[in-house]
């Protein structure tokens, strides 16, 4: 088999990242389902209350990711690729 072909079937997966589709989850799918809800919490309006929420529970996701992603030391392998992109296109910087 080629070498390349071993070096993709041996990097990690990533399945942590499907969590980044909770946020999107959260505001596209959940919020006509909140529209009708009278609650007032803090004296909001609970659609508005629902999207802070959401803003809040995103920066928790994503920076969630960010740390799994460190990790699994993807900071590593994107210094590698750029640093064999550079190279290769001659850029220097």
């Amino acid at each position: 088999m080629d070498s390349s072909y071993q070096g993709e079937r041996s990097r990690p997966r990533y399945w942590y990242r499907w969590m980044l589709a909770i946020p999107f989850i959260w505001q596209a799918a959940l919020a006509p389902a909140v529209n009708d809800i009278a609650a007032r919490p803090f004296g909001l309006p609970f659609p508005m209350f629902w999207q802070m929420a959401g803003i809040v529970l995103a920066s928790i996701v994503i920076g969630l990711v960010f740390f799994m992603d460190r990790r699994a030391g993807v900071e590593d392998e994107e210094a590698a690729f750029l640093e064999r992109t550079s190279a290769s296109t001659g850029d220097a910087q």
